[in-house]
């Protein structure tokens, strides 16, 4: 699933869709890092419709910052619907507003009336606000069940003002201030300033008071009584000590109190005690604590409180909540062993005790317990005296107990030592472990810095390095094509199919006999010594005379920049024909250094001039001769069908497009039987097409991390496709809007950043290296980042997680069952997520030793953008048949090559008669599949959004 994400244009989206007109910008921060939030904070606010006031945005065209700041106030605003997959979910309040004042012209005088009461307010009234005249609450009524108005106890609110939780918030401030006054006079007029929280229950009630304290300002404190505790309030700025003091003072018991505790004890002093002069010193000694009773007893205190519950034995409570029992009592229970044991029976006794008795083990205990229904852990003398050995009183138990306890302890104190020893092994073990696992890789690693290639050899003097450095447009390719027509040896190396399919058909016209060499396929022409390929199909030891490299940035790229830097390195010619922009130079120089080769810079102008339009192209006046650039598959075919509303005769190119077919789209725009070519950025990547105009519809695309502005460096190498030399005076690029158009001009006058490093994916015999599955290996690989420190600051490894992703998919067995080499090649077939599964199919063939399986079938007939989308899988599926056909490993395999050729080339053929139609790729409502607009930010319609946001407010 891709996830949506907040750019600075979705951001001025989500609060015009919030009701207040503002949230907290921590709402934001819950589902971005704090820093990108405040990047996407600060464009949005340079584009003049967000607005900041402290830590709240809020929508500049209904707010202002003075409103923003009253309001906050009161509540903190809400943040719209929001779903990872659908973006948002809601519509901006302003149309929602327009639409509701539409919907109430048929209405009565009298409910245009009632809606109208809102404005201006923050979005709530009082029920008596609004029912001033006779029919007002029948109207109100009918409002409210149609759901336009809200109403919570007597408040009657706007839900495109305000939400029921806000409001809520909003209602409590109103309430509580008033009494948060009353609370702080009240308490101000107290001695320490403070009063029990009960009383001030009972005047406020409990909730009101909860809600006055959360506001801050006082303090609760708690005060032992002896029952219990006694909760206190007191002023903030209160002295701690003497409010305390004071409550103390209220609590405590006075010697009055002492009188029922001194009835209740008798005549009889505790051994040893002075009677004294205090009714509290009387009863003190005339009484023991529960404590000490139990202590006289021989069992524990909660045996003898247990047994005061059960009647057992007679105590009291004093007045500071000790329980007593009186000396008389106690010295009864004493002297009577039958007393004593009744008592001593309901003592709860623990495991290890029973155990330490009878000499057995915890475990044998709980046994036994079980077995007896007193699994419950925690017997009571009564439950096991007398059994398994133990004896008849609590007290021979006792005593049996202190004499092996030492012992016991002794022994389980040497299971403990032991335990521990066996764990600081197990830590050593680990330890050593993970020091062992340390020195296997920087062993490893040492290893792999060892093989990795210097790229220096005694043949660099007779080589050198020409770098074609310029803007797009400049004459750059065309002057190194010239230089390999005149030796007519070697290779000229493209990123993509279609630019060397253009190539290849340039230097046979030109009477330059070519090859071409694709990942898919091989046309070879009789006595050409010249080969147009895709870089990665380049054999270096085969160099010939001159080998040009063209679209020299993509030495950056994360996944396939290895190529361009094997190409550059190992070239063997003696021309090695580098082409790329002025952001490359540096790397290309840095490379040719560390590899000790001669360079040469060849700068080239710009052969035709190339502006920003002065003023913005609406979508209904395109001027032709325009390429119209939009960043998802999505968003090309909306257009091109947008277009032909308005008869516009429209080519489209986009990545996933055939090659073949994106090349008779591009023919068609340059031959002019088209006049718009709506593409995305793939016509950046040196496919020639005669544009006199470059136009923007958007500004922002999903890089496969996230939604994000463009760079420079696309803006320059995109534009750059503006005004061919010898076909336009001057190029002009420019947007669709007045806002885009200011975006454009300043990225256009940005300079791109210098690129830093170059990429290097592993080789075969690093592979064999790293121990562990094939995944763990090319994981391993990455991760050890076994780059020599000479060359850290221009070398980084390349993103391997495709390769990664499809080693998961084999075993260990049938990576050894292939062998390593072949199983590393069988994983560079070109592959994305939803081919994976086709290309494991094959696999698993190769793995059988079968004839692979033919790509899926492709519908018949394209009728619409899912019919498409699935000629398209089924190309790319074609793709990987062809890929592994081509391979000596797996061409075996591939005994229906020619057969999937001829369906590829049926697929891709109807493809390209399809988009001749105007076929039908209209955006529709992922709900009820109604039409939605072009443009149209959500998955959802106005209905269905409407129908699914009643549980919102």
């Amino acid at each position: 699933m891709i996830k949506t994400m907040i750019s600075p244009l979705v951001l001025s989206d989500l609060v015009a869709a919030t009701p207040e007109g503002f949230f907290h910008k921590s709402e934001l921060e819950r589902r971005v890092p704090p820093q990108t939030a405040n990047v996407i904070i600060s464009q949005a606010i340079e584009s003049g419709k967000v607005g900041q006031e402290g830590d709240f945005v809020f929508d500049a065209a209904r707010l202002t910052a003075e409103q923003v700041r009253e309001r906050s106030l009161l509540f903190p605003g809400t943040f719209p619907q929001w779903s990872d997959k659908n973006g948002l979910l809601g519509h901006p309040i302003a149309e929602r507003l327009q639409e509701r004042t539409e919907k109430l012209e048929d209405a009565s005088e009298v409910a245009r009336r009632i809606i109208g009461t809102f404005e201006g307010t923050v979005g709530f009234l009082p029920l008596d606000a609004i029912c001033k005249e006779p029919g007002d609450r029948t109207v109100l009524e009918t409002l409210l069940t149609e759901g336009l108005l809200k109403k919570m106890e007597n408040l009657v609110f706007d839900p495109l003002r305000i939400t029921r939780g806000c409001l809520r918030q909003a209602h409590e401030q109103q309430v509580i201030t008033p009494v948060r006054q009353q609370l702080i006079d009240l308490l101000t007029q107290k001695p320490g300033q403070t009063a029990p929280r009960v009383d001030l229950v009972e005047q406020f009630g409990s909730n009101t008071l909860n809600r006055v304290l959360e506001t801050g300002g006082f303090i609760t404190f708690v005060v032992q009584i002896p029952l219990g505790e006694s909760s206190w309030v007191r002023l903030k700025e209160a002295d701690a000590e003497t409010a305390f003091q004071v409550a103390t003072l209220a609590v405590m018991p006075k010697d009055e109190d002492w009188q029922n505790a001194l009835d209740q004890c008798g005549e009889t002093l505790r051994p040893g005690a002075v009677d004294g002069s205090t009714l509290r010193e009387q009863v003190l000694a005339r009484s023991y604590t529960a404590q000490a009773a139990a202590t006289r007893l021989g069992v524990r205190k909660e045996t003898l409180l247990s047994a005061i519950q059960d009647g057992r034995a007679l105590a009291f409570v004093d007045p500071e909540g000790q329980t007593r029992l009186a000396a008389e009592e106690t010295n009864a229970i004493q002297a009577d062993p039958e007393w004593v044991e009744s008592i001593a029976s309901l003592e709860i006794l623990r495991i290890i005790e029973i155990a330490t008795v009878l000499n057995k083990t915890q475990t044998r205990i709980r046994q036994w317990l079980a077995k007896a229904n007193l699994g419950h852990g925690k017997p009571r003398w009564e439950e096991v005296r007398g059994r398994w050995g133990l004896p008849k009183t609590l007290h021979e138990f006792r005593d049996i107990y202190t004499q092996n306890k030492e012992a016991y302890a002794t022994e389980r104190a040497n299971e403990k030592a032991n335990a521990r020893r066996e764990q600081q092994e197990l830590r050593e073990r680990e330890r050593n472990q993970r020091e062992e696992e340390r020195r296997q890789r920087e062993e490893l690693r040492a290893r792999l810095l060892a093989a990795f290639p210097t790229w220096q050899h005694a043949g660099r003097a007779d080589q050198r390095i020409l770098f074609h450095v310029g803007p797009p447009n400049s004459g750059k390719t065309h002057q190194a094509l010239d230089a390999l027509a005149e030796v007519q040896s070697g290779w000229y190396l493209a990123p993509l199919r279609l630019l060397a399919f253009e190539i290849f058909d340039r230097l046979n016209q030109r009477g330059v006999r070519c090859n071409l060499l694709t990942g898919e396929e091989f046309i070879p022409v009789d006595g050409a010594t010249v080969t147009a390929a895709t870089i990665e199909m380049f054999n270096p030891d085969e160099s010939g005379e001159c080998v040009i490299i063209d679209e020299a940035q993509m030495l950056a790229d994360p996944d396939r920049g290895w190529a361009w830097t094997r190409a550059v390195m190992e070239a063997q010619a003696p021309q090695i024909r580098v082409i790329g922009p002025p952001a490359v130079r540096t790397l290309v120089e840095k490379l040719a250094a560390a590899a000790q080769i001669p360079l040469e810079v060849v700068e080239h102008q710009r052969l035709s001039p190339l502006v920003v339009a002065e003023k913005s192209w609406p979508l209904e006046n395109l001027p032709e001769r325009t390429i119209l650039v939009a960043f998802s598959r999505r968003m090309v075919l909306q257009l091109k069908t947008e277009l032909e509303r308005y008869r516009r005769r429209v080519s489209v190119v986009y990545g996933s497009l055939p090659p073949e077919v994106r090349r008779k789209q591009a023919d068609r725009f340059a031959d002019g039987q088209t006049e718009i070519c709506v593409a995305t950025d793939a016509v950046g990547m040196g496919l020639n097409l005669p544009a006199d105009r470059v136009c923007f519809f958007e500004m922002e695309k999903y890089d496969g991390r996230t939604s994000r502005l463009l760079l420079p460096s696309e803006v320059h190498q995109i534009g750059g496709r503006a005004g061919r030399y010898g076909l336009s005076t001057v190029g002009e690029i420019g947007a669709t809007n007045k806002r885009n158009l200011k975006l454009l001009r300043q990225l256009f006058n940005t300079q791109p950043p210098i690129l830093t490093h170059a990429r290097v994916a592993p080789v075969v015999e690093d592979m064999e290296m790293i121990p562990g599955s094939l995944a763990h290996r090319f994981a391993q690989w990455a991760e050890l980042q076994s780059i020599p420190d000479s060359l850290r600051g221009v070398i980084k490894p390349a993103d391997i997680d495709e390769r990664i992703a499809l080693a998961r998919l084999l075993t260990d067995a049938q990576v050894n069952q292939l062998g390593l080499e072949t199983a590393i090649r069988l994983v560079n077939a070109p592959t994305r997520e939803s081919s994976r599964a086709y290309w494991l199919e094959c696999a698993h063939a190769i793995l059988s030793n079968a004839a692979m399986a033919l790509p899926p079938e492709a519908p018949f007939q394209i009728q619409n953008a899912t019919d498409l989308e699935d000629v398209e899988y089924a190309i790319s599926c074609a793709d990987i048949y062809l890929w592994l056909g081509r391979r000596p490993e797996f061409g075996y395999y591939a005994p229906d090559e020619e057969r999937v050729r001829t369906m590829r080339t049926e697929w891709s053929m109807s493809i390209d008669v399809a988009l001749l139609q105007q076929l039908d790729t209209t955006p529709r409502c992922v709900n009820c599949h109604k039409t939605l607009p072009l443009g149209h930010r959500f998955t959802l319609c106005e209905n269905c959004f409407h129908q699914r946001s009643d549980y919102y407010w």
